[in-house]
């Protein structure tokens, strides 16, 4: 919520830099599960205190906030929690209740918690509540009992020289919880609490200050929360580690990925914000994208909309924050004066189509974060894309979507959510000129007769070894699907097609069909077909990995298996058998040029300075349309290929040869050697490692950079989104 000190930062962003450089995110993968307490299935709309009442909340001006929400017409377009932040509550190293919690500053909250929350509930809004981590030092130095036990606060405090982060009142009001020392009076200390909080009727808990050391926090608090019986959204604040995102994940509903919105930059609250804090979760949020999901979501911070100049950003500035919002899947919880609504920033604010793209909970990412003509997509599961356009640079400049990089071929129907417009056809791509920091969000819908340019797989059965295939290479509706010995064919490839929410359509590349469950059939063993895409659910299937290299793929129809029986292949309930499980083998097409995408970057495998001769220097560079930018795989002995430049025609290569870690990668010509041969390793859907024959290290991007002429090079496998590739055909 504060703003995290100097020294602090400095520790917070070596570690997220180092979370980058190790933690892998599978693009269009199915989020992990998130907490399952009935809350967040989207996510989070309303305002809470802290970017404008900031120190000086009390109930008589957050009551004021809550009624012209309601008033304003917010809550008719879904914003509905009122939180309390910071400053509710008198110091807990002096003042606690007889059992050990804090108490309400009645100054300021006459009528207090309960009060606050019946009058917020009354104009059929949801109240949101504010703490800090630990036990207070008063309920230790009092010894205070713990509701409805026989144990103390001593009974859960270890060490009284170091203190959990308290924002108000500094860091020498909360003692950490020593949840090993007795876990029983731990848990039952927080229940006391988490079942004061219902007894207010908070739905959302914000608990701030939280570090990697507060895991058995999260936890426990998690459980207490859920033992209310009342459903309580847990957030979590703020600039979690991505390292730990599974736990947040596991047992909050919202975390913070970034530090604090407001910039804090004069004696008041105005301005709320500044572009350049905004602008930092451009970098900031594609990292996370992967755990955003029903459940749980990342939190951008406040969405600081709605009073005009005062925000801090320009107009164009706050409609680029709020698409930013908006396709991220962050929560919207506005930071501004409700009673003094702008009246062109009450218009963004309720725009129904810009609201249903977040409320969709489909996280975008962008195509390439090496330019400041940023585009972010993300599919649908009508077969549509979200796009938004950004120009994050200082000048007018033209942005372009090109449909290859969102995941098709051919036209497509454009339409300006922000402006409720049908733009018409484009083909191939659609452009728009950009003021500074200016923004469009797009739905784009491809026209019949284009197809994916995402790489084709070979699907092969763990217990056979044999290969998804169609049969009799047909390509008509309803033709069988069957496992057959790999033959080479057109009709074994088949292509991963994202629909947003985690599963995937199965795309035949021979025939241009998906892998279906006839008529939705929820009998074991129906025989699978193909079928055009008629976007229904049996055309979609969840691939879950299984530990050992293969997947997997779950029916979001029937919630059954792909399986074999004989040479059908068919469905059948969840087994673990082998016969259910699925290897992805990366199938490129021989002749077909792709572009070789970083995973953590979204930059290029390029030739520096468009380079024909031997030993020049790979690099990543923004997608800049280059020939030298294009690769063919062709297949060499033992599943192996060269990766061929089509500017040049050398191949990618390990000077030297070299065994050296780090080396940069060069082109070089044809050889014949082991160093310019590489074998594909499946990274998740629609990624791939490149692995040297030679020495088995893997073509890694040189610390994640998302800088132009960053080294391309070899390094030991580290499980780093940087050293996962997609390959996109451009044409």
């Amino acid at each position: 919520m504060r703003p995290i000190p100097r020294a602090g930062r400095a520790v917070l962003a070596a570690t997220t830099l180092l979370a980058a450089a190790t933690l892998p995110l599978l693009a269009g993968s199915a989020p992990a599960a998130a907490q399952s307490n009935g809350v967040a299935l989207t996510p989070p709309m309303g305002w809470s205190t802290w970017s404008f009442l900031r120190r000086t909340p009390t109930e008589s001006n957050v009551e004021a906030q809550a009624k012209a929400m309601s008033d304003s017409g917010l809550v008719a377009h879904g914003y509905s929690y009122v939180n309390l932040d910071d400053f509710w509550y008198l110091n807990p190293a002096n003042s606690v209740d007889t059992y050990g919690r804090w108490v309400t500053d009645s100054s300021k909250f006459p009528s207090g918690m309960a009060g606050l929350g019946s009058y917020i509930h009354g104009l059929h809004e949801k109240f949101g509540m504010y703490l800090t981590p630990g036990i207070p030092v008063a309920a230790y130095n009092q010894n205070t009992p713990i509701e409805g036990t026989s144990f103390h606060a001593r009974d859960i405090v270890s060490n009284t020289t170091s203190y959990e982060t308290n924002y108000n009142f500094g860091n020498g009001s909360m003692y950490y919880i020593d949840y090993a020392k007795n876990p029983a009076a731990a848990q039952a200390y927080l229940n006391s609490w988490a079942d004061q909080l219902a007894s207010y009727g908070a739905d959302y808990l914000k608990i701030d200050g939280v570090g990697d050391w507060d895991a058995a926090d999260v936890q426990h608090w998690s459980q207490a929360l859920n033992q209310t019986g009342r459903p309580i959204h847990l957030e979590l604040s703020n600039a979690l580690d991505r390292k730990n995102a599974a736990t947040w994940q596991q047992y909050a509903n919202g975390w913070r990925i970034e530090g604090d919105v407001e910039c804090y930059c004069s004696s008041s609250s105005y301005p709320l914000t500044s572009w350049n804090n905004v602008a930092r979760r451009f970098a900031d949020a594609p990292a996370w994208t992967g755990y955003a999901g029903p459940g749980g979501w990342n939190d951008l911070d406040s969405l600081e909309v709605g009073n005009g100049a005062n925000n801090g950003l320009t107009a164009d500035e706050r409609q680029s924050a709020e698409t930013l919002w908006a396709v991220s899947a962050a929560p919207l919880l506005l930071g501004v004066d409700l009673t003094a609504l702008d009246t062109a920033d009450k218009a963004l604010l309720t725009n129904d189509e810009v609201i249903a793209v977040d409320q969709a909970g489909r996280a975008a990412r962008p195509v390439d974060q090496l330019t400041q003509q940023q585009v972010w997509s993300t599919p649908n599961p009508d077969g549509s894309y979200t796009v938004a356009l950004f120009n994050l640079g200082s000048s007018a400049q033209s942005v372009t979507a090109n449909f290859t990089d969102l995941g098709f071929t051919g036209s497509a129907a454009v339409h300006d959510d922000w402006s409720h417009t049908d733009l018409g056809s484009s083909t191939g791509s659609f452009s728009a000129t950009l003021n500074p920091h200016a923004s469009r969000l797009l739905r784009v819908t491809p026209a019949v007769g284009g197809h994916a340019t995402t790489m084709p797989y070979n699907l092969v059965n763990v217990a056979t070894g044999q290969y998804l295939d169609v049969s009799g290479a047909a390509t008509t509706d309803g033709a069988a699907l069957v496992q057959q010995a790999g033959n080479g064919a057109a009709d074994q490839r088949w292509q991963l097609l994202p629909d947003g929410d985690g599963s995937y359509r199965l795309g035949n590349l021979n025939s241009g069909r998906l892998a279906n469950l006839p008529a939705s059939s929820t009998t074991s063993g129906t025989q699978l077909i193909q079928y055009h895409d008629d976007h229904a659910a049996n055309s979609h299937w969840t691939l879950t990995p299984t530990g050992t290299g293969a997947y997997t793929l779950t029916s979001r129809s029937s919630g059954q298996n792909i399986d074999v029986a004989g040479s059908a292949v068919v469905q059948a309930p969840a087994s673990g058998a082998a016969g259910q499980q699925w290897k992805l083998v990366p199938a490129p097409v021989a002749g077909t040029r792709y572009k070789l995408v970083n995973g953590a970057s979204g930059g290029r495998v390029d030739v520096q300075n468009d380079a024909t001769t031997d030993a020049a220097p790979i690099v990543q560079w923004q997608d800049n349309g280059g020939s030298d930018q294009l690769w063919s795989f062709a297949a060499q002995a033992g599943g192996a290929y060269t990766v061929v430049n089509a500017n040049s025609g050398k191949l990618l290569n390990i000077p030297g040869p070299t065994t050296s870690q780090a080396t940069q990668l060069v082109q070089f010509h044809d050889d014949g050697n082991s160093n310019s041969r590489w074998t594909l390793v499946d990274a998740g859907p629609n990624l791939v490692q490149l692995k040297s024959v030679y020495d088995g290290q893997l073509v890694d991007l040189a610390n994640g950079s998302t800088t132009n002429g960053a080294a391309v090079l070899q390094f030991p496998a580290n499980a780093g989104p940087n050293q996962s590739w997609s390959l996109v055909s451009p044409s």
